[in-house]
Formats: C-alpha cells, sequence, structure tokens
C-alpha cells in the first residue's frame, strides 16, 4: 500500500519520466531517506538517473549524524552522493550564525540558505528535477503557515513557481500524499537507518507551533491533514490565476539569480545580514 501511494503520486503528478536526471534532497531524515529508497525502486521499471545532494548546515551533533546515515544509504543503493555547505558556499556554519546572531531566529536564516542550495546543488549536478521529502504533514503545515501569515501569494507557488526559469531546478514531492506516521513505521519495517534527533534549532520554529496543532486537531477529527492538503490543490489555480498578473523575475544584482524584487534575492540579502558580525 505504502509503495503503491507514492507510484501513484509520482505517476499522476507527472513527476518523472525517462530519462531524467533526479537530484534527491537527502538531509539523512527519515522522509529524505525512505524517499530515496522509494525513487530507487521506481527505477527498476522507470529508467532514469538519481544522485542526492545534501545540504550539510554546520550543526555539531546532529548533521555530521544524519551525514552519514545519507552516505552510508548512497553507497548501499549505488547512488551517486554531493555534500554542499553552508560554511563553503556562505562563509559560516549555522552554529556560528546562531552564536552570532542570537536575537535572530535561526530558522529564518537555514530556511533561506537551504532552499538555494538545494536548487544551486541540483543545477549543477545537472538534474532536470529536484526530490523534496515534504510528506502530507510537512504539506498541510505549509498551507496553514501561509494562512496564518496571510501570505497568499506565497501559498500560490507552493506546488510550483509562478514563473519558468532555466535557473530553477522543478521541484516533485513524491510523498506528498503519505502521512509522516507510515513513513516513519515504513522505515522501521524496512529496518532502514533512522536518526530520531530533531534540529536542536527547531524549537524557536513557527512550524513546531503549527505541527503540534494540527497533530491535536488531527487526533480529534482524522482526515483533517489530508483535506487541508487537498483543499490547497483544488483552489490552486484560483490562487495562481490570481497573482500570475502581478508575478515577475528580476535578477540579483549579487549574485545572478533570479529573485522577486529588484537588487538583493533573499539569499544574498541574508548572506550580507549574517556578515555584518
Amino acid at each position: 500500500m505504502f509503495d503503491k501511494r507514492i507510484r501513484k503520486t509520482v505517476r499522476e503528478g507527472k513527476m518523472l519520466k525517462k530519462g531524467d536526471r533526479v537530484a534527491v534532497g537527502l538531509s539523512g531524515g527519515k522522509d529524505s531517506i525512505v524517499m530515496l529508497h522509494s525513487l530507487h525502486e521506481i527505477q527498476k521499471d522507470l529508467p532514469y538517473e538519481l544522485v542526492a545532494v545534501t545540504i550539510d548546515e554546520g550543526i555539531k551533533g546532529y548533521r555530521n549524524r544524519t551525514l552519514e546515515i545519507a552516505k552510508n544509504e548512497c553507497k548501499k543503493l549505488g547512488v551517486e552522493h554531493v555534500v554542499y555547505s553552508y560554511e563553503k558556499e556562505a562563509g559560516k556554519t549555522m552554529d556560528e550564525i546562531v552564536e552570532e546572531n542570537p536575537e535572530d531566529i535561526p530558522c529564518s536564516h537555514c530556511g533561506v540558505l537551504r532552499r538555494y542550495l538545494l536548487n544551486k546543488s541540483a543545477r549543477e549536478v545537472g538534474a532536470d528535477k529536484l526530490a523534496v521529502g515534504h510528506n502530507l504533514d510537512d504539506m498541510a503545515q505549509t498551507v496553514f503557515m501561509n494562512i496564518m501569515r496571510n501570505e497568499p501569494s506565497r501559498l500560490a507557488r507552493l506546488n510550483e513557481p509562478m514563473l519558468k526559469n532555466d535557473r530553477f531546478v522543478e521541484r516533485i514531492r513524491p510523498l506528498q500524499w503519505t502521512p509522516e506516521r507510515e513513513v516513519a513505521i515504513y522505515a522501521l519495517l524496512k529496518e532502514i537507518e533512522l536518526e530520531r534527533m530533531d534540529c536542536p534549532y527547531a524549537r524557536w520554529a513557527f512550524r513546531g507551533y503549527v505541527r503540534e496543532m494540527l497533530n491535536k486537531t488531527e487526533e480529534k477529527y482524522p482526515g483533517t491533514k489530508f483535506k487541508i492538503v487537498n483543499s490547497f490543490f483544488s483552489m490552486e489555480d484560483a490562487l495562481r490565476g490570481k497573482f500570475s498578473l502581478n508575478a515577475k523575475l528580476e535578477v540579483c544584482t549579487s549574485c545572478g539569480e533570479p529573485c522577486s524584487t529588484a537588487g538583493l534575492c533573499q539569499y544574498c540579502k541574508t548572506i550580507k545580514l549574517i556578515r555584518r558580525n
């Protein structure tokens, strides 16, 4: 049932085609590891290439452990593995960023750096698609967070960018209809190595509050998460139609990457901010 759902998600979403080169965003956590195994299984029926890309944020006692798991799983499956790091690309580890910017919320910086480097790494390894391990819970949380923050334009581009650009690698989410609990159970049944420690900086994230709230709601009203995600896909076309009228792409004056506003992109603004010390 688990594998069938993922295959159905990939098939109905037209996520993969013969000859694709797919970069798997591999953090070493349960979602990305299970996704890697699932995509590796699908390879038996559909010939395409897999390459794993890991972003090493530089969080001692956490990322070094999941990075080791990622390396082991790639070796086991015979999948090419490439590692990018904040230290090399941004000049500082996440631990240094947090230490030097104690008043800032760590996730606000980390999210920007991760998204940028995931896209950059996928493009540099020649990928046609970037597979990210967002499960049903993650999707429901993201939809709810954008609504609570009154960011409908961000919600409109959740599934895909508003505008196409050669420098954006298309993202796919094979786990988007699979609950987090089922991912964990599947990993245990398949005896996949897992690191159960959460990111030490996650306690400051708004997502943590939303996750707890949705989990409680799901317990009382089963099916809530599925309905939230289904509601998003039902209204996606209307959202994209509304915000596509004003959508435009600029080019970052520093790195040359596409961005939504003139001047510096969010990544370069973040780099400038964290280097102020």
